[in-house]
């Protein structure tokens, strides 16, 4: 199992799929679209090591600036899926951010049924919850429908990860200090301790 994960920013991915991460590291990819400085890798590789994953990419486009490459982004996400040949594919949620709705976009156009022969078609794709943005630009048919359970240990984990990015964290009261209890509202009510929650664009059952 090969499990591609597109983060616009380097914290998306720890915030989003950092449960997941935690539950088969040596399963995920992380690519991450935006160039984010010197400071913000480090932290990012603080992130990823305690996740325990160890496959990660950097494709530095311009922070902010994404909707202005969409060939470019889709180009560099066709080769990699290409290269990879991932069984499922994970999508930023097209909230607010111009960056998470341009990757949103990029990342759905790479998977597209092609007629060259060596594109890859991701059997699964998945999109992933960033609980920051709160209003959202336009209206999709995602819904929340895909329950990832988590443990103790990988809640732990998820949350150690997300506080690895201090330069990302403007206030004590805001989402990304609020994994634990974000992910224990999302489990209490599936009758698991914790959860993620992602929306299931599509999958294909061989």
């Amino acid at each position: 199992m090969k499990r591609l994960i597109l983060a616009p920013h380097m914290d998306d991915e720890a915030m989003g799929c950092g449960g997941l991460m935690s539950k088969h590291p040596d399963e995920c990819i992380v690519v991450v679209m935006t160039d984010s400085g010197e400071v913000r890798t480090q932290e990012h590789l603080t992130a990823l090591e305690i996740l325990g994953v160890a496959d990660s990419r950097r494709l530095d486009f311009p922070d902010g600036q994404t909707p202005q490459h969409m060939t470019e982004m889709v180009g560099a996400i066709d080769a990699i899926m290409a290269e990879l040949q991932p069984d499922e594919l994970y999508l930023p949620y097209p909230s607010l951010h111009q960056d998470h709705i341009a990757v949103y976009e990029a990342g759905m156009r790479s998977c597209r049924v092609s007629m060259s022969l060596d594109h890859w078609f991701p059997p699964s794709v998945f999109v992933y919850d960033i609980a920051v943005y709160d209003v959202n630009l336009y209206p999709t048919d995602l819904r929340w429908n895909v329950f990832e359970a988590l443990t103790e240990e990988q809640i732990t984990a998820k949350e150690a990860a997300c506080q690895a990015y201090q330069s990302e964290i403007p206030t004590e009261v805001h989402p990304i200090n609020s994994v634990r209890q974000i992910a224990g509202a999302l489990g209490q009510v599936r009758l698991v301790p914790y959860a993620e929650q992602y929306a299931l664009v599509r999958t294909v059952r061989r």
